[in-house]
């Protein structure tokens, strides 16, 4: 069995070092347990993008498995931590950075003007997104849950914000409804079922799917509102003024191939 190095070969080989920068979560690890490694934590250190993680982003098992961004940040996070805690804004604000590391900051899209169909070729610069920071505290420091009260029923409600274990649930319960040959779509009553941990104390799932699904409108509307609102993350849009009509547009920064692979 060979030895492993224990120098650092591109430092004391080639006189060079990976950089390192520190990233700012928007959360400030507010939401965080101790035990997760993100309490508290208003930076955290990642390693710049190399061929290593170019190989990531072309394995097609995890592309197969839907988990490529989170092992390249997994990959390039240097401190020890389960990217599935990391709420999704903080898993954005990370994802960005990394890529500047990588590509630069240059992303280029294509967007089709709302007032003339001009297809217009957008440069947007990543560095100057900018981030919303959480602007409420959670019902108890460490944990991802915070109360709302809603404005018809006067039930208060404890949610939490979207992270990886959220995610996975959803997609989970999508599975499992599509070997049944059910088509379950990413509608308002599922989100609402996956970030919603009790009403009025009452924690049972069964009967929470059912008070959703039978909800007023406007307590399900500014249920959504307020963790939009609130909600820290990386605001991801941008705007730009279309080339042949000069109307002045905003667009959703969409997350394509061409994020970790700029043709340019």
């Amino acid at each position: 069995m060979e030895n492993i190095p224990t120098s650092n070969i591109m430092k004391d080989t080639f006189g060079w070092e990976v950089p390192v920068e520190s990233v700012p979560l928007p959360s400030r690890g507010d939401l965080y347990s101790e035990t997760s490694g993100l309490k508290g934590k208003e930076l955290i250190q990642i390693k710049a993008m190399t061929a290593h993680e170019e190989d990531i982003l072309l394995s097609q098992a995890y592309i197969k498995e839907g988990t490529v961004i989170e092992k390249v940040i997994e990959s390039c996070v240097v401190a020890n931590i389960n990217v599935d805690d990391l709420i999704l804004g903080d898993k954005n604000a990370l994802m960005i950075s990394i890529r500047i590391t990588g590509y630069g900051q240059d992303y280029n899209v294509y967007s089709t003007c709302p007032y003339c169909s001009h297809k217009n070729d957008v440069c947007i610069d990543l560095t100057s997104l900018p981030i919303r920071r959480m602007k409420i505290k959670p019902d108890r420091m460490g944990e991802n849950v915070f109360s709302f009260s809603l404005p018809v029923t006067k039930k208060t409600v404890q949610f939490r914000f979207t992270d990886g274990h959220v995610e996975k649930e959803r997609d989970a319960v999508k599975k499992k409804y599509k070997a049944l040959g059910i088509n379950k779509e990413n509608n308002v009553t599922g989100y609402l079922e996956s970030i919603i941990l009790s009403i009025d104390g009452v924690e049972d799932k069964n009967k929470i799917t059912h008070f959703i699904k039978n909800m007023p409108a406007k307590d399900s509307r500014e249920l959504r509102k307020f963790i939009t609102e609130n909600e820290p993350g990386i605001d991801m849009k941008w705007e730009y003024q279309c080339k042949s009509c000069d109307a002045n547009n905003q667009i959703n920064i969409p997350i394509t191939s061409e994020f970790f692979w700029p043709n340019t």
